[in-house]
């Protein structure tokens, strides 16, 4: 359905000025009948839009396919306007429902999700070969700065400087503007009778054109500007802040950049060179694609390698420690063995064996006699055993000194005794280490009081306090069932401190094992967190839609497609959007009745009121208010009964009212 609006005056609601054609002959019926007031100015703005073709429906391609629409429809609109047709043809293609799918059409693929700018998209071949880029300006998205970059464009500019791009071309030309996020497209058409100005915004404007695309026709720089300066206007606020981030401010900034059409006329073999260099590039981007997938592939896998590398390393960098440590040990330890082997031998040098007795036959010893000792008997008798008497002194020969004796065998035997029980009691600190970490660990059921193995446990996050998944999956089912949330955790609920509890989310649910049913309960209860049900009287339908929009606004629009029920959130009566802006006692919808209508209210009593026929003096008729007024210009001329001074007031206005 193409909708077609034409206005006398900026900020006006122009939904409710929407006139709906039945068919498409009766659309270009109407468009004939209003052509020739487009191009002659007599129509201040016009706004031509089909319902259901934008960017956001089946016929775009989503939030960042402004910058493709814009610049497919600057290579038609100006490789038409080139190849000869005139400013009334193209107006005439321009409010055609086909152009418009033909300037969509590219935007049936864009699958891009980020927005790109303007000289990344005149990069492909379908735009370099047919616009030519004459500059690019930079500035503030303000009145002044849009009104300086489309006089640059217009062919009425008195500048020379200003007009150099149309009117020294002698071709239309076209700005596409870049206010992060969105891009829109304005023509300056060179040879119409009066300036003529066209917009083309491929997003639906609440205010203007809700429902699709739409191109809107000016006649002055002045009105265009101050048309586009209000859709991108900006906090200024931002500007004033301190420490704001840079991205922010950003979006105070705007860009245009001007194109006409290229100098080159492409024939059906430019343009197979045109899509066949298109396919090329994205073969090219393909392989690309294919071969940056490749590499990340093999670095993901050389990753993966390293770390398995790392570890083993680690691995082995503990192992060999730990070897160092028991190492040291021994080494500490054999020191301290064969220090007290010296000190043993030692010892042992200094006794001798003496005998044994023929009673016990056990070996006694004595003190090693030295050298100065020799001829001193220091035996020792039995106690009532006469002392015999001393022998004669013989000398003796010099001892000789004794070599020192080695370690004996025995305290070999002992030392590798040693070492083996050293071995054999580290492999069994070894196995009860590995028992100890294969055990499993238990924990205690904050819910149940009973313990349980770790791999049955459940963790709430962020508080960490850990349950049994049965007793876990009991609760939460009963909180699904009394349709409670969020879902604490139990044990932050009933801490007495009311610190922060934690929160049973979704990726706690989904370990439970719920039933299809209880996840489906509590999925709806997820959604109700930042959403409303809504049902619509008209379709009988409900449908969920986001809550911070439905608090923000006072009439509601059913969402549902073929639908497009409104009414009023707080009287929930039906809202008629040609009627105005909506009042529940209905006054600002007599308001806009009687704006469209021309009614006047009386000045006395602000009663309304209609000329059927006459002249322009109106008496008041309701009792006792006597008031007299003019029905053009609505000022008060009397308030009286009497005739005379009825008669004096009225040749009194009559002859000043300059309306009259």
């Amino acid at each position: 359905m193409l909708c077609i609006a034409a206005g006398s005056c900026r900020g006006s609601l122009l939904p409710s000025l929407l006139s709906a054609m039945s068919n498409a002959d009766d659309d270009r019926s109407n468009i004939s009948q209003d052509l020739p007031k487009i191009l002659s100015g007599e129509l201040p703005e016009y706004i031509v839009t089909h319902s259901g073709h934008s960017q956001y429906s089946n016929a775009g391609g989503g939030v960042s396919a402004c910058g493709v629409a814009a610049l497919n429809c600057a290579r038609i609109v100006l490789g038409l306007h080139a190849a000869g047709i005139d400013s009334t043809q193209l107006v005439q293609q321009l409010t055609s429902r086909r152009f418009l799918e033909d300037i969509l059409k590219p935007c049936l693929s864009w699958s891009i999700s980020f927005h790109l700018a303007v000289d990344d998209i005149h990069k492909a071949p379908a735009f370099d070969h047919t616009l030519k880029l004459v500059s690019s300006n930079f500035g503030q998205a303000s009145y002044g700065f849009l009104k300086r970059l489309l006089e640059q464009v217009s062919w009425h500019s008195t500048s020379y400087r200003t007009a150099e791009v149309a009117q020294k071309r002698q071709t239309s030309a076209c700005v596409i503007i870049t206010r992060p996020p969105e891009i829109i497209a304005c023509f300056s058409i060179v040879d119409a009778p009066s300036p003529l100005f066209v917009i083309f915004d491929s997003h639906p404007r609440p205010n203007k054109h809700p429902d699709g695309a739409a191109f809107i026709f000016h006649h002055s720089s002045t009105s265009v500007a101050r048309y586009l300066a209000e859709l991108l206007k900006y906090d200024e606020s931002l500007l004033r802040e301190q420490g704001l981030q840079w991205q922010a401010q950003l979006l105070t900034q705007c860009s245009g950049d001007i194109f006409v059409a290229s100098d080159a006329v492409l024939n059906d073999k430019g343009w197979a060179e045109v899509a066949l260099d298109a396919s090329l590039q994205v073969v090219s981007l393909r392989a690309q694609v294919r071969e940056r997938e490749s590499q990340t592939q093999e670095l993901t896998n050389e990753k993966q390698r390293m770390q398995a590398e790392i570890t083993s390393l680690e691995r082995d960098l503990l192992r060999i420690d730990n070897l160092l440590q028991r190492e040291r040990a021994k080494v500490e330890h054999y020191k301290q063995q064969m220090a007290t082997l010296r000190d043993a031998s030692k010892l042992a040098s200094q006794w001798e064996t003496r005998g044994t007795t023929p009673q016990t036959g056990y070996s006694f010893w004595r003190p090693r006699r030295s050298a100065s000792t020799a001829g001193t008997n220091n035996a020792f008798a039995p106690l009532g055993t006469p002392i015999p008497p001393s022998p004669p002194l013989v000398p003796k020969p010099e001892p000789k000194p004794e070599p020192t004796e080695p370690i004996s065998d025995v305290d070999l035997v002992a030392l590798e005794l040693q070492l083996a029980f050293n071995e054999e009691n580290e492999q069994l600190e070894a196995q009860m280490r590995e028992l100890q970490r294969i055990q499993p660990k238990f924990f205690d059921c904050k819910i149940c009081f009973e313990q349980h193995q770790e791999d049955n446990v459940a963790i709430v996050h962020p508080c960490e306090h850990a349950y049994c998944r049965a007793c876990l999956l009991s609760y939460a089912a009963s909180k699904i069932e009394e349709h409670r949330y969020p879902i604490l955790c139990p044990t932050c609920t009933a801490d007495p401190q009311g610190n922060a509890p934690g929160e049973i989310d979704d990726e706690a649910i989904r370990q439970l094992g719920l039933t299809e049913e209880q996840y489906v309960v509590f999925e709806e209860m997820q959604m109700f967190k930042y959403s409303i049900l809504v049902h619509c009287r008209k379709c009988l339908q409900s449908v969920s839609v986001d809550k911070k929009q439905y608090q923000a606004q006072n009439v509601i629009h059913c969402p549902l497609k073929g639908c497009g029920y409104v009414w009023c959130k707080q009287c929930s009566q039906p809202v008629d959007p040609s009627a105005g802006e909506h009042s529940c006692d209905g006054t600002k919808e007599l308001d806009h009745l009687m704006n469209k209508q021309g009614w006047k209210r009386c000045p006395g009593c602000r009663t309304p009121t209609e000329k059927i026929s006459g002249c322009n003096h109106m008496s008041c008729k309701v009792p006792g208010c006597n008031s007299h007024f003019c029905y053009v210009c609505g000022q008060l001329t009397v308030r009286s009964a009497l005739p005379s001074d009825i008669r004096s007031a009225k040749q009194k206005h009559y002859m000043n009212c300059k309306l009259h």
